[in-house]
């Protein structure tokens, strides 16, 4: 029963970051947030930052809980066919070098990895315009009330 709520348990903490960290990548910058009152579905850039942090430290506690679970399988994925001990398998090197490959592409600005970093930058530039068009318009409506 607790292999299962585990389970569960990350799977919804997984989806809660992947929404909260879309809505962080697609949210204002700073302070900015805070100046145009930004929200989506009723939450604002405070409360996704929130929900993010939480739900990261529900996930890798369960996911440590569910490493404990399912230690017997994760050492057979260690396993050669003749059922030894083998440290570096041919799926733990493929893994290893593909996280390692990314880390270090996205570290130093390699794309397209680093375009994916460059479109969070143009959703920051979109809001900083908006909130420029919205003073202005207050500024003008300031003015014509006079």
């Amino acid at each position: 029963m607790f292999r299962k709520i585990t389970s569960f348990i990350m799977l919804y903490s997984f989806f809660i970051m992947v929404l909260s960290g879309f809505m962080l990548f697609i949210s204002p910058f700073g302070r900015l947030s805070m100046m145009i009152k930004w929200q989506y579905l009723g939450l604002s850039k405070m409360d996704f930052q929130a929900l993010h942090l939480i739900f990261m430290l529900v996930f890798t506690i369960a996911g440590t809980v569910h490493i404990i679970y399912n230690i017997k399988p994760i050492k057979a994925y260690l396993k050669n066919k003749t059922r030894k001990m083998v440290v570096f398998t041919k799926e733990m090197v493929i893994a290893t070098l593909v996280t390692l490959g990314l880390f270090i592409a996205t570290i130093n600005h390699i794309e397209p990895l680093e375009s994916f970093v460059k479109m969070n930058k143009s959703f920051n530039d979109y809001w900083i315009k908006e909130f420029k068009e919205k003073r202005m318009r207050e500024m003008r409506e300031m003015r014509e009330n006079r």
